[in-house]
């Protein structure tokens, strides 16, 4: 079985077709093939390769100490469509449920022991993970790497918009021929969800992506592929000043979001998600528009965190953070594990002296550990700091424009910074 995409897609059971390997009646069974491509996509998204991509199965695999449950798993798109969950119009994304809608509602308990049943038939003690009755987990903790990168290559080349049946597999197997494939990726419209025709391929080894990525005669279903080490093209789209997106991020690099980069290109900023647009309104000729903020830089008003673990708010910590002294807002990329917070006053080498120990979150078994905050990183937090204020600005004279005064949302999704300033 070939590693599928990283993020395991979860949707409404209407997009997903009912495998015809699964029996019609309440004693299911998977026939053998089946079976082993089941097994090997569960063990799949335990792999590190998965992992250094996959948010939701790094948060889950950080909650009752380990164990991923079964009915957690067969909501994942992949598994749903092997083992053929028949269609159910209210299966939501249980990644990014609707907050104020139903819980998902429970699959099928048979399909849930039909999952159950084959990965415990499946899985032998010599695999990296383990399976009891309700679910499986690692034997060996997963520690974040960034050697994925190296070993990526960019290949361009295949229609957008075109979907292929069974892509991940078959391309999977095609760049097989050319090295041990650990990851394969399909990059999608972030909107549409349109295949874009852009692949992502992690290969076993650096030399085999440098291999791979000097082939100039690559082909696929007769289209001429251009693969490129994905350092090589990240490289080019940050000279060309270009929007970066995340599946592209250099692990340890800071990009701007797509609003910042909009504001910074004199774009006109997106909604908010699932926001309308306002109807214009007539507005007086004399209203001025804000001019940007202008970001003080002060000497030894930050420190940077670390030790944030689970789902820790930024309410929890600025509570924690503030026994060391008077913070004035937190600066953390959400589901990251460390931060900085910036201080009202420049306490920064007395609050790491006096809080050695580090500062205990409440309610939770996280320590908050207090450090230095490096010259690159101050900068890089400025200018963050910098763009945040220009956004904001945009958004107030866009608001001014439209007759609107009320606040715009702030930024949403997975890669958006959770900052809360007093």
């Amino acid at each position: 079985m070939s590693p599928t995409e990283g993020i395991p897609e979860v949707v409404a059971a209407a997009d997903i077709p009912v495998a015809a390997a699964v029996a019609p009646t309440d004693e299911l069974s998977l026939d053998s093939q089946v079976a082993e491509k089941v097994v090997a996509q569960v063990k799949h998204y335990f792999t590190d390769a998965n992992l250094n991509h996959d948010s939701f199965m790094r948060k889950g695999i950080t909650m009752h100490d380990g164990w991923v449950p079964f009915t957690t798993l067969i909501r994942f798109n992949k598994l749903r469509q092997l083992i053929g969950v028949p269609e159910d119009p209210k299966v939501i994304d249980i990644r990014r449920p609707n907050k104020r809608g139903p819980r998902p509602p429970p699959i099928a308990k048979k399909f849930v022991n039909l999952l159950a049943a084959t990965v415990k038939d499946g899985v032998t003690d010599a695999d990296s993970v383990e399976v009891n009755d309700t679910g499986i987990r690692r034997k060996e903790p997963y520690v974040e790497s960034a050697e994925w990168f190296s070993r990526t290559v960019h290949v361009k080349g295949l229609p957008y918009g075109q979907e292929y049946a069974d892509a991940s597999d078959e391309l999977t197997e095609f760049f097989a021929q050319h090295g041990v494939v650990t990851l394969m990726r399909l990059r999608r419209n972030p909107k549409t969800r349109a295949f874009k025709g852009n692949l992502l391929v992690e290969f076993g080894t650096v030399e085999q992506a440098e291999a791979v990525a000097q082939m100039t005669d690559l082909e696929y279903d007769g289209h001429k592929l251009a693969p490129v080490l994905l350092a090589a093209y990240l490289a080019e789209k940050v000279a060309g000043d270009e929007y970066i997106h995340p599946e592209l991020y250099k692990p340890g690099e800071t990009y701007q979001s797509y609003e910042e980069w909009c504001v910074a290109h004199g774009r006109e900023v997106p909604l908010p998600r699932g926001a309308k647009p306002k109807e214009t309104k007539k507005t007086k000729d004399n209203k001025k528009a804000i001019a940007p903020k202008e970001i003080a830089i002060v000497p030894g008003v930050l420190v940077k965190f670390t030790g944030v673990e689970g789902e820790i708010g930024v309410d929890e910590l600025k509570k924690a953070l503030g026994v060391a002294g008077n913070v004035k807002y937190v600066d953390i990329q959400t589901g990251a594990s460390e931060g900085i917070v910036r201080f009202k006053e420049p306490i920064a080498a007395q609050a790491i002296e006096s809080h050695a120990e580090g500062l205990p979150v409440e309610d939770t078994m996280a320590v908050l550990k207090l450090e230095a905050v490096g010259a690159e990183e101050e900068t890089a937090f400025y200018e963050r700091a910098k763009a945040a204020s220009d956004l904001a600005t945009a958004r107030k004279n866009a608001n001014a424009k439209n007759g609107n005064g009320k606040r715009s949302g702030g930024q949403s999704g997975p890669s958006a910074k959770r900052i809360r300033e007093e």
